[in-house]
């Protein structure tokens, strides 16, 4: 007969609890990593199909551009602060992100274009498509948390970034 003892199952727990703790901390390591954006992105307010490459590195005058989690360098800094902005650390990363207050921040709006941002259903949600809506001009640029938008008095689908 083959007694278990305490000792005996201690060793396969303290390997668990080791191989958890190591996929932790990989993750987070990971999540540390993350570079300035290098890849091509299309300019939405551009009517063609042209690409442009925008990249934190190379247009320091457009501080939304910017893509990182590590704080940006002094000139973009200054490019965000000049258009009434702050970086803040956004998102489950907490990467940095021009992030600029809206001064109509609370009108009524029936579309975003009434808007300086985005126009937000402020109550729950509703069914996406209903008809005849209004919201809210949201308060900044943050495109972060659960909310949903309202575009020609329709409500949009509801949506949570992190």
């Amino acid at each position: 007969m083959h007694m278990i003892t305490n000792s005996s199952l201690l060793l396969p727990f303290n390997k668990i609890v080791f191989i958890i703790g190591t996929m932790l901390m990989a993750f987070w390591l990971s999540a540390c990593s993350v570079t300035p954006l290098s890849t091509p992105v299309v300019q939405p307010e551009q009517s063609d199909s042209s690409v442009t490459t925008n990249t934190a590195t190379t247009n320091k005058n457009d501080p939304f551009s910017y893509q990182a989690c590590v704080y940006p360098p002094n000139e973009v800094v200054q490019a965000c602060t000049a258009k009434g902005g702050a970086f803040l650390q956004q998102g489950r990363l907490a990467c940095y992100q021009c992030v600029v207050s809206y001064s109509d921040a609370g009108k009524t709006c029936q579309d975003s274009t009434d808007c300086q941002g985005k126009c937000k259903n402020t109550g729950e949600f509703i069914k996406n498509g209903a008809k005849n809506q209004s919201g809210q001009c949201a308060s900044d640029s943050s495109g972060f948390g659960c909310y949903q938008t309202i575009e020609k008095g329709v409500a949009q689908p509801a949506i949570c970034v992190d």
